[in-house]
């Protein structure tokens, strides 16, 4: 029986949550990334009111960085960074953000790679369940 093939690379689509420091309360999101000589570019949809959001910044397997800029430009920006897991579907990490207004706030965050055989219309609950972070991705950087 053949090997599944590896995939290190961000490109395509994913699907995720993040949370608040102290917070059990997750936040989805679906992103979805393209590479270019380990540059990453993209965009984010977060679930809820934050909506769509562009991305820059750069991948050398296993760490990622980028940062997350709202289309709505009346929000800060948000850093990104994580690592992915070695069967190359799932990259967690930490993310935090300075306001503009001289607050902060920071969380982890947790994606999983998105493909043809998942389905879009899983409950929020089943999601959240298959997105739970696990041991082969760090919660700190």
């Amino acid at each position: 029986m053949k090997k599944p093939e590896i995939s290190h690379s961000i490109q395509g689509s994913w699907r995720g949550h993040y949370f608040y420091l102290l917070s059990n309360d997750s936040f989805g999101f679906e992103a979805v990334f393209v590479e270019s000589g380990g540059m990453v570019s993209g965009n984010i949809l977060d679930d809820g009111r934050l909506g769509e959001a562009d991305v820059a910044g750069s991948f050398s397997y296993p760490v990622l960085k980028f940062q997350k800029i709202y289309r709505n430009r009346a929000l800060d920006p948000v850093h990104y960074q994580g690592m992915m897991s070695e069967d190359g579907n799932e990259i967690g990490g930490t993310w935090a953000l300075r306001s503009k207004a001289g607050g902060a706030a920071s969380g982890r965050w947790v994606m999983r790679r998105f493909t043809d055989a998942d389905t879009i219309f899983q409950s929020q609950e089943e999601q959240k369940e298959k997105e739970e972070p696990v041991s082969t991705v760090p919660a700190r950087l």
